[in-house]
Parts: C-alpha cells; structure tokens; sequence
C-alpha cells in the first residue's frame, strides 16, 4: 500500500484547464498504475476520534488487500491511499476533495464524512462527478455519495425507539417521559425530528429538549435542564465531544434520575474512557446508560470476533471500537466496488456500488446488519439498524439489544 499527502503547486496550464476537464483528465491519467482512493479525514479537530481510531484499520486491510494480490479483476492493481485532513471544518472537506481530485486524480473518495462535512462536500461531488464512500454520514444528498453511516429515519432514529420501546414493552422498565438531548447540528437535528414523532406514535411523553451547542465547552446548563425536567429517559444522537461533556456534567451534578440511551460516538465511543478518566466514567457511563453502536467486541457475530482478533493481535491497533470496525468494513466495500466495477469511469463504479452485496455470514460483514450490507435507492444502507450496549466497570461492553446479538439483559442501577 501506498500512501501519500502530495503538494503540487498550480501552473498556468492546470488553471487554464480548469475543474471542467478534471475528471478526464484523472482517468486518463490512471489508466495504468495503481487505483488511486483520496481519504478525507478529521484527524484533528473536534471530530477526530472518529479518524483517529479508524484511519489505522483502514491502512491495515487496504494493504492486507494488496499484499494478496490487489484488485484481481484490474490485473491485480494496487489501491494507493492519499490523504488529507480536514481539521473538523467542513469547508475544508470540499477544499481537500477539490485538490484530490484536480491534481492528485484520484478515482475514488473516502473518509470519515459526517453529516456537516457531506454537506459541503456535495456541491464538489456533483461538479466533478466522483463516487464516494463516507464512513459515518447519516445522509447522502449528492448521487456520487454512499455511506455505511446510519440513516437518519431508519438508522438512529428506528434503533433508539425500538429499544426504548423494548426497554418498557419487554424489560418492564418504567418510562413514560422523555427528553431529547442532542448535538445540535445537521445530524442530531435530523434524528430528532424522526425520533421524537415516533416515541410519541409509540405513547412516550416528550416533555422537553435539551439541545447541545456544539461549540459549547460546558454541557451543565444542558443538564441542569434535564435534571429539572426529571424525564424517564434522554435519548438523541451525541457526537463523541458532546457527549464527554454531557457525562462530566451528570457526574459534577451526581444526577442518575433518567435513563440515557444515545448514539452513537457521545455514548459508546472508546474514547469516553480515556478523556472521562476511569472515575468519571465508571460512575456515568455504568449506570442508567444504554449506547448505540454497530460493533461490539461481544456481540455474537463470529465475523466480527474474528476481524477484532486480527485488528488486535496483527495489526497492534491500539483502540479497536466501532471507529475501526467501520473503517475495515469500509475497505472491504471499495474492494468489492473495484472488483465488479466494469471500468474506473465514474458511471461504471456507480453502477458497482447500487449492486454492491455482503450478504449475513459473508466473513467480509465486520458490523451487525441481520439483513447483510447493500445500499438503497437513497445510498444510504437497506439494513440501517445497529445494536444497544451497556458499559461495564473493566470499560468492557455487553450487548443488550438486538435478542439476536445480545449476551445479557438490561439492568438498571441508580
């Protein structure tokens, strides 16, 4: 594998030749040699644990891929890695993507890609007209982007209500009330408006919102509100950074009231651990909370079992969570797209990324979707359900929700 962060200064003939004549000229340019994949990535800012975590497994399975022979179907090419880091600033994420497709001529995009990223990536995408993969967007408004995120509707908002739901309906926890707590933005908003209407459909009283300012450096004026409002449970979609902030204000206001069930990054992010300290976070993150996630090291999906092993014990990766996993799968979807792609022109690898299918038990499906990995009409995943964990005082997990993958049942502790 190669991988690279290229500079190229901008000369009288590429300004002549303007974005218009990019995208010929990045294909012409690879018709031989490697497979080119432009990774825009957070590895700083607000948002980096997410990139932090990943961008190691994908490095690791993109040259597991090569070192066995490459794309097979493209007389075993090589995928060459370029990356870039958008420093958590979406306008960046279009500059960088701009740069890598212009000058580097990549045939592919790739990265972390958050819903605030995605946005101010789509205007890029639909004038240069390339394929994307986002590893986390929850939407995808141009037609050259696909995402392993969770969808809005039937993603974040359908897992949470189907819990909560499950958490009164079948484990007899008492939840009449809630509140939604969120991160403030393009996503958290997004979720809120499918996840409230459905916990209401569903008899949940909302008897309020708590929603967290993104910019904040304090979460406690957010808290005080919910501590006031004394819901049954607080749920929404929290971002890694908010939820840090969220956890250190319940654990500065000792409040343990209410059920908090959120995804995914704010509740179930490995990164809680270490930025909470192991104090703050054995006293929140143990009691009265329930996070979303698509992996867990002790989820019964022997795939999963076996990629983590392989993370942890060839790779040397030091943080294997749900930011790793989602980065290997990731891998393994470019593969598969490059595999049965007919040609690299941009309608050729679309066309491989509406027929792209990892069926369940296939060894290459690293996240849990009991209906397999194919996207829909809208690019966004068919099976966008994931599962529902409680922390344990080793900073261990066990999984609770779905049946089909759980190891224990809910349990409350006040």
């Amino acid at each position: 594998m190669s991988i690279t962060r290229r500079s190229f200064g901008i000369g009288t003939t590429s300004l002549m030749l303007g974005t218009v004549a990019a995208p010929w000229i990045r294909r012409a340019a690879a018709a031989d040699g490697p497979i080119k994949i432009g990774v825009i990535n957070s590895m700083s800012g607000g948002l980096s644990a997410y990139a932090q975590e990943g961008q190691p497994a994908l490095q690791y399975m993109i040259k597991k891929i090569n070192d066995a022979g490459g794309i097979k179907s493209k007389g075993g090419a090589k995928i060459e890695l370029i990356q870039a880091d958008d420093t958590s600033q979406p306008a960046r994420t279009a500059t960088e993507a701009r740069r890598l497709i212009t000058e580097e001529k990549v045939h592919l995009l790739t990265g972390t890609i958050l819903s605030a990223q995605m946005l101010a990536l789509t205007p890029v995408l639909d004038e240069l007209k390339v394929p994307t993969l986002s590893i986390w967007a929850g939407g995808a408004h141009s037609k050259y982007m696909f995402s392993l995120g969770y969808p809005y509707d039937r993603g974040y908002a359908q897992t949470l209500h189907d819990f909560i739901i499950s958490l009164r309906d079948n484990s007899k926890f008492a939840i009449k009330t809630a509140v939604m707590s969120y991160s403030n933005y393009e996503a958290g908003q997004q979720v809120n408006s499918f996840l409230a209407p459905k916990l209401k459909a569903s008899g949940i009283e909302i008897i309020g919102e708590a929603p967290l300012d993104t910019r904040a450096q304090d979460q406690t004026a957010a808290m005080i509100r919910i501590r006031s409002l004394k819901p049954d449970v607080v749920t929404g979609l929290v971002t890694p950074r908010d939820g840090i902030l969220l956890h250190q204000a319940r654990y500065n206001l000792n409040y343990h009231g209410s059920f908090f069930c959120g995804g995914t990054g704010g509740y179930s992010d490995l990164s809680l651990w270490k930025d909470l300290g192991p104090e703050i976070g054995k006293a929140v993150l143990t009691r009265n909370l329930f996070a979303m996630t698509g992996f867990s090291a002790g989820a019964k999906i022997d795939s999963m079992q076996k990629v983590v092993t392989e993370l942890r014990d060839v790779a040397k990766l030091d943080r294997i969570g749900q930011g790793a996993i989602q980065y290997a799968q990731g891998a393994r979807v470019l593969q598969q797209v490059l595999e049965t792609t007919s040609s690299l022109e941009s309608d050729a690898l679309l066309d491989a990324f509406r027929k792209f299918n990892i069926p369940f038990g296939d060894p290459n499906l690293y996240i849990a979707k009991p209906k397999g990995l194919q996207f829909a009409e809208d690019r966004l995943l068919k099976d966008g359900t994931a599962m529902m964990v409680q922390w344990l005082p080793d900073q261990g997990q066990e999984v609770v929700f779905p049946k089909e993958f759980a190891q224990a049942a809910p349990r409350p502790r006040s």
